[in-house]
């Protein structure tokens, strides 16, 4: 089933839907920007094997072009701000990022203004964008897009190990919430109930091999997390001797340590089964007073300074990368006679996982900083 997300920005322009038109996806979209915004959207949509080109808004300043590799490769989501613009006396899409199903995300299409609102156009998990709609007239007022779900094909992988035992295939699930190994004198003697798979609203569960020792099991949060590979060892009779399970949060199990041979069905980056899960927001940690601020969503951070006051830190800003670009974030407080300390990541090998501080009244002062 189709999902219609948005559309963000103004109400004025006139209304568009490339999604009624058939269109089974989309190779290349031409962004139009000027000092202004985003002025226009041209898309280059498959339908029964040929190629048709759809373009909304007014082209006024420059195109630039971001291409997929149809149809191995789609769009999964965008990002983008908005806000209102004097010339136009509306609110036009200021600025245009599209991540697609290979991890790539393109350059960030437009203009950017300190006052603006972020956006996001995102499907369910596991689906991808056909067609835009929105609002367009002398710039593209608004935007939103269709999803659907990925119809890629699984990919079967062949088992590693010895030749010796049953043979023995589970199949394709949705998804797999929980393993469970067991081990007999050093090697893996027993995969239980070994693999709790998710089918629709139904735990099914499967096991091989025979158990020896009590299992050791890995809990996978499943719809939110999955498996992504598994590493292991077999000796030189092919009994595999070690089992390691990698999943989409970075998550990285026990090392389990036979069904004689081990193999997986594992879907490829562009499959439905492993769209990446949206990132949450984490609320803001301190006081109430001053100005809400909120930097958007940029790729990664590559530099970090802090200002110190009198009773606390008084400044912060961010350097952000963007397609490899270096984007300089607005400053946030207040910078003192003390200046600011630098924090600089190994960019692009290294990036934040976790940020702590503390936050306190001040004295003499019902602020908290």
């Amino acid at each position: 089933m189709a999902q219609k997300v948005g559309p963000f920005g103004g109400n004025k322009g006139d209304a568009f839907d490339d999604g009624v038109l058939g269109y089974t996806g989309l190779k290349k979209v031409t962004v139009g920007e000027n000092g202004n915004g985003v002025d226009c959207i041209k898309i280059e949509y498959e339908k029964d094997g040929t190629f048709e080109t759809q373009m909304h808004g007014s082209v006024t300043g420059i195109l630039k072009e971001f291409e997929l590799n149809y149809p191995d490769e789609y769009i999964t989501s965008i990002q983008g701000t908005y806000s209102n613009v004097a010339r136009y006396n509306t609110t036009i899409v200021k600025t245009l990022t599209f991540k697609t199903s290979h991890g790539r995300t393109s350059p960030m299409f437009g203009n950017t203004a300190i006052f603006s609102t972020d956006f996001v156009v995102e499907g369910k998990a596991g689906t991808k964008l056909i067609g835009f709609h929105g609002r367009s007239g002398s710039a593209l007022d608004a935007i939103g897009a269709q999803f659907f779900a990925s119809a890629s094909p699984l990919k079967h992988i062949e088992p590693r190990g010895g030749f010796g035992g049953n043979a023995w295939d589970d199949g394709v699930y949705d998804g797999v919430r929980k393993i469970s190994v067991g081990l007999n004198c050093g090697n893996i003697s027993y995969a239980s109930n070994g693999y709790l798979y998710v089918k629709g609203s139904t735990s099914v569960k499967h096991s091989h091999g025979k158990m020896s020792e009590e299992p050791k099991e890995f809990k996978v949060d499943d719809p939110n997390e999955y498996v992504t590979s598994v590493e292991g060892t077999y000796n030189f009779c092919g009994d595999v001797t070690s089992l390691t399970f990698k999943t989409s949060k970075g998550r990285v199990s026990t090392g389990f340590g036979r069904s004689s041979a081990l193999g997986a069905h594992f879907a490829p980056p562009d499959s439905a089964t492993v769209a990446p899960v949206p990132t949450p927001k984490l609320e803001a940690k301190g006081g109430d007073h001053g100005a809400a601020w909120d930097d958007g969503f940029y790729e990664d951070v590559r530099k970090i300074y802090v200002g110190q006051g009198d009773s606390g830190v008084s400044f912060i800003k961010f350097e952000y990368d963007v397609g490899k670009k270096l984007v300089a974030g607005d400053g946030h407080g207040k910078m003192s006679l003390l200046g600011t300390e630098e924090f600089e990541l190994d960019f692009p090998n290294e990036y934040i996982v976790s940020v702590e501080g503390c936050y306190d009244k001040v004295f003499g002062s019902k602020l908290k900083l």
